[in-house]
């Protein structure tokens, strides 16, 4: 007879086709010795074990997986201040700020909660569970009796999360059923310090008479037992109507292509440090007559005056070398020499290793891609294709994971439905990984293609691609907002102060305009006209006072163009006063060489 299989025994069949890869996926992100002791391979026909662990002892252990992997993570979290989270009672906006020891009870705010802890499992291991708990009630006879406690939240690795079953569309609850395993602390009497941990497995379900959430404690062994670990087959009735966990799922892993590149980048640097140390050394050759050598000749007499038989044996022989010591070669043969390995090995294998590491990265915005391509069209209205349509999908997997954490949070501290104080979470629309030279070069190109084509449509609508290359990602969405319909109601098409500046003085915009665009004040192209007029007047005055010529004689000359008819007045002047024909002499009416030039002249 088949033995009946435990509650704490069964698994989902999601669980089964994926923890097969769950131990490559956590020492690939984890990296240390633990990864190098766990996928360094040893060279059977080249090595001996003891030759392989002094190898393993000098290799160092790539984290490009990791590096890559943490971009994207930090890509998220850096717009996880831009998020919205507006409403809730007051117990939870303190703890979602951290105060009163946060929502874990560590004083985490709920972005270092969701970014550091979450958000980083959720993209190693492709899903992650978040439990909404509260501490246990005392027992009362009355609801207005039950002290006000505060929820907190922990995680669940993907590894605790062993069994469920997903409601049905018209019941509240996300999950009619699911299995835990819980890790908990066991505590030394004595000194009040951890001694061990100890498992247990949790089982929550949909109570179908009475739609509450009931929960049951399992030993390892698939006994009941109460959260104290005493043997116990009364389930707790919790007052809530739904399941308080949620599950967050990507589908896969962003790891789960590229832990074997690194793996073979591992072995391939080993190899080469390996390499590097021990075999690339130079050596020395001489060239020999091998008829010369053998053991039918006799070697030469030694300092003692002895011989013995065995050329063959010389070969072997200890040879100083050194500026003291020479060496004799046979006539017709090459000197002895040094040569070394060729490098042309090592430079292939280290070309390789650069392209696994560039593709390591790749693979890994590939995922994110790829990850993107499941997000809906209305979602897309504010995110360009490819990798920022993937880092969006992972926000609102993360958005309506904390909008289901709210929704708990309220019905712990309220169980009236109707009375309840739901918070409101609104996560950015776009995210980037860009950096900021990134932005600039993009902003500059699209600049240029400002001044290519004509039309004032087309030029607004560059102009808010290249806000959005600069701020995308950086500040809100309504900000960009109010950008773009500056943009749309401008009078101008630019602000590049040279061709403004230009457009004004050749009469083709007026001074308003002119100012507006260069980010002056309405009205202060005004004032900048009153001071130009007084500033006109004060060159005129103090130009003709010194020169004895009226103000307005030839205003060019003066210093005052823009009272000129002509603006080359001046030049005209000075050529006029350069003439001889009238004067009494034929002497040159300019000023000669300044002392500099003469004693240069001089020295020359």
């Amino acid at each position: 007879m088949a033995q009946e299989l435990k509650i704490v025994d069964t698994r989902h069949p999601a669980v089964l086709v994926g923890m097969s890869d769950w131990e490559l996926w956590r020492k690939t992100y984890a990296g240390g010795l633990e990864y190098r002791n766990a996928y360094l391979k040893q060279f059977s026909q080249r090595e001996d074990t003891i030759e392989f662990n002094a190898r393993k002892e000098i290799t160092p252990i790539p984290t490009f997986a990791k590096a890559a992997l943490n971009d994207i993570r930090n890509a998220i979290f850096q717009r996880m201040r831009d998020i919205l989270r507006r409403g809730g009672s007051p117990m939870y906006q303190q703890a979602i700020n951290g105060l009163d020891g946060g929502v874990d009870r560590y004083g985490s705010t709920m972005n270092a909660f969701l970014g550091m802890k979450v958000l980083t499992d959720l993209l190693v291991m492709g899903r992650v569970g978040i439990y909404v708990d509260a501490p246990i009630a005392p027992d009362v006879t009355t609801l207005a009796e039950v002290p006000a406690t505060q929820p907190y939240l922990y995680q669940y690795a993907v590894e605790d999360i062993l069994n469920w079953k997903m409601a049905g569309p018209d019941h509240p609850s996300q999950f009619q059923a699911i299995l835990l395993r819980d890790t908990t602390l066991e505590f030394d009497q004595r000194t009040l310090l951890p001694s061990t941990t100890g498992q247990r497995y949790r089982l929550m379900w949909i109570d179908e008479d009475t739609g509450n959430v009931m929960l049951q404690f399992y030993s390892l062994e698939g006994n009941q037992i109460d959260h104290e670990g005493l043997p116990s087959t009364e389930p707790i009735k919790l007052e809530l109507k739904q399941i308080p966990f949620v599950m967050l799922d990507i589908t896969d892993s962003l790891l789960k292509d590229v832990s074997y590149y690194q793996i073979a980048l591992l072995n391939l640097v080993s190899s080469d440090v390996n390499y590097a140390l021990k075999a690339n050394f130079t050596f020395l050759v001489e060239q020999r007559d091998m008829r010369a050598t053998g053991a039918h000749l006799k070697r030469p007499a030694t300092a003692e005056g002895t011989a013995s038989t065995g050329g063959q044996g010389a070969a072997d022989e200890d040879i100083r070398v050194g500026t003291m010591h020479g060496r004799a070669y046979d006539k017709g043969m090459n000197p002895p020499a040094f040569i070394n390995p060729s490098a042309e090995p090592l430079n292939a294998s280290l070309q390789l290793q650069a392209k696994l590491e560039n593709d390591i990265r790749k693979l890994i915005n590939l995922a994110v891609q790829n990850i993107g391509t499941r997000i809906s069209a209305d979602s897309k209205e504010f995110d360009n294709q490819g990798l920022e349509a993937g880092l969006s999908f992972i926000g609102l997997v993360l958005e309506n994971a904390e909008r289901q954490v709210a929704h708990y949070w309220a019905a712990y501290e309220e169980r009236d439905s109707k009375r309840r104080q739901v918070a409101t979470v609104k996560y950015p629309d776009r995210y980037s990984l860009k950096t900021d030279a990134d932005r600039v070069k993009e902003a500059e190109q699209l600049q240029g293609l400002m001044t290519a084509v004509p039309g004032r449509l087309i030029k607004k609508e560059l102009g808010k691609l290249i806000v959005a290359a600069l701020l995308a990602g950086k500040v809100d969405l309504d900000t960009l907002e109010r950008i773009e319909k500056e943009i749309d109601v401008s009078k101008y098409t630019t602000s590049d102060p040279d061709t403004i500046i230009a457009a004004v003085e050749a009469g083709l915009v007026g001074e308003q305009v002119g100012s507006v665009a260069l980010g002056f004040e309405d009205d202060e192209y005004m004032k900048a006209r009153a001071d130009h007029a007084e500033r006109i007047k004060r060159i005129a005055e103090s130009q003709g006072a010194v020169s004895g010529a009226a103000p307005d004689a030839n205003p060019a000359a003066r210093g005052v163009k823009d009272l000129a008819v002509d603006v080359q007045g001046g030049k005209m002047e000075k050529a006029e006063s350069r003439e001889t024909d009238l004067q009494p002499t034929t002497r040159r009416r300019t000023r000669g060489k300044g002392k500099r030039n003469r004693r240069k002249t001089n020295a020359d």
